[in-house]
Parts: structure tokens; sequence; C-alpha cells
């Protein structure tokens, strides 16, 4: 038994599909009451369905307690799902959410649904969002620039700005126990400092073709950035001059201060709270005010 196990709530279920013949692994949150709608949460690259520092978790329970399905899953290669960690790519993960929302469909009576991505998990939210057919929207956090969006010169300072973040965690003892322990994946933390100032032109290429598709996408958007991520900076440029070129209805906003992670009890709550406010002005589901 996994150690989120023992930590369940009442209507939360593990749940098991088959993606690309590998079995992904997560948890299901039921409402008391559903109001139709399903959400579908997106790890990043280097994370899994607990999302960073148990965000996924929280922000899946207060769905369910609003009315929403959630669901949280492991994508290939992280967590405890099959398969190989060298093997997984971002067209992986798209996969992977493929069969994730094929899933949460059949085990539901949600009519409507949402991806939420966070980081890497933004890419796999739009490149899903192309492929799959009745996406109400996506919700977006932290979503770094893709394709086109890319700027050489950011790449470096996001470098830097990684370094420097891994070498105040390796002054913490806990940081080492959990490398010695297998508890971070070191090979996901070397990509992160070093392997998207190199993107390979496959993948430079795929994501260009995602985004030209999304230009017809006409569900949601939502975009929330903290004020001292790296990214945010060329990101929500990026992304709100694509958005209003092709006429794609979106919301942005950025929180102060805030990290990549939201890594503080006040932007946790800002982020999710956001979340919420922005699901329930969906026609579909009664609102509860304006953001």
């Amino acid at each position: 038994m996994d150690c989120e196990s023992v930590e369940m709530n009442a209507g939360e279920i593990p749940i098991s599909f088959l993606s690309k013949g590998a079995v992904i692994r997560g948890v299901l949150h039921r409402p008391a009451g559903s109001n139709g709608v399903g959400v579908v949460l997106l790890h990043g690259w280097s994370g899994n369905r607990l999302g960073p520092h148990r965000l996924f978790v929280l922000q899946a329970r207060r769905l369910a307690a609003l009315g929403y399905h959630a669901l949280r899953f492991d994508f290939r290669g992280r967590g405890e799902s099959e398969g190989e960690t060298f093997s997984v790519s971002i067209e992986t993960m798209v996969e992977d959410a493929q069969a994730a929302q094929t899933a949460f469909r059949a085990a539901t009576d949600v009519k409507r649904l949402y991806f939420l991505g966070i980081c890497s998990g933004c890419k796999v939210a739009i490149g899903a969002a192309v492929r799959c057919s009745g996406i109400a929207g996506l919700a977006l956090w932290s979503a770094e620039p893709m394709g086109p969006l890319r700027v050489p010169s950011q790449r470096v300072w996001k470098s830097w700005h990684a370094l420097r973040q891994y070498a105040r965690k390796l002054m913490v003892g806990e940081t080492w126990q959990k490398i010695w322990t297998g508890r971070i994946q070191t090979r996901f933390v070397k990509k992160a400092l070093v392997a998207h100032e190199r993107p390979a032109a496959e993948e430079i290429r795929r994501e260009t073709e995602w985004l030209k598709a999304f230009r017809s996408f006409r569900g949601r958007l939502l975009f929330l950035y903290g004020g001292n991520d790296p990214d945010t900076r060329v990101a929500a440029q990026g992304y709100a001059a694509f958005c209003m070129q092709h006429q794609l209805p979106f919301h942005m906003h950025e929180i102060p201060e805030a990290n990549h992670s939201f890594y503080s009890l006040c932007w946790s709550e800002e982020i999710m709270a956001r979340t919420e406010r922005w699901l329930e002005a969906d026609p579909a589901v009664s609102s509860r005010g304006a953001l």
C-alpha cells in the first residue's frame, strides 16, 4: 500500500486504466452530489499525481467538495504507473492524458471535461486538447512557452534560476536523504537544469504542430503565473499574444512574488480559489461570483 492510500478520504477511490499497453494508476475523487463537470489534473515533468507540495491532492478534494469529479494520475514512468522513465516524453504524456480522459468519462457521469495542468503538464493539456473532442477548457498553471513561443535567451536565465534553486535545496539534509532513498529522480533534475537549453528539433516541431491546431480551440482558457517564475514574462506575453491573434477567449493573472510551484500557503490558496471561481463561471455550473 502506498503512503497516499491510507490518507484517502471517503469518495476517493483508486483507479487504473491502460495507455499504450501500460497500466496507469491514479485516484478518482467523487463528489457527494455531482454537477456533471470533471477535471483531469496533469502533473509536471518530474512530478507525480500528488502535485508539488501535495497541491493536486488539496485542489482535487476542494473540487469534489464543490460538486466536481476530479482525477489525478501518474504518467507512465512516474509514481505507481508502469513504464520506464527513460522512455518518457511529452508525447507519451499526451497519450496518457488522452487515455485518462477516456477512462474518466467511462467511470463517471461528467458531461463537461476540463484539463488542469502545471508546468510541463500545461503542454500536455494543449497537446491532448487538440486530439480529444469535447474539452470544455484548460486551466494552465505556470505554463511554459512552447514551439515558436520559446525565446533562446530565456532558456539561459531559466537554467541559472533552476541551478540556484537546487543549490539551496542541497544545503538541506532532507534533500540528500531523498536522493539516497531514490525519492528524487536525478535524471529529471538533470533535465530541468540542462536539457531544456537544447530542445530537440522533433520536440519543437511537435509543439509547433500542437499550437497550430490549437488555433481552432474554442474552449475556455485560464493562465495563472507567479511573479517570481523565470518563465512568466516570456510565457505570459507569448500566450496572450497567441490567444488574441487567434481570438481565443482567455483569462490571465499573475500572483506577485509567487514562484513556479506556488510554494506558500497564501499562493496555493489564491491559485486554487481563482481556478475554482473560473470553473464556476462556466455556464453549466452555478456561478459563485466574478474573478
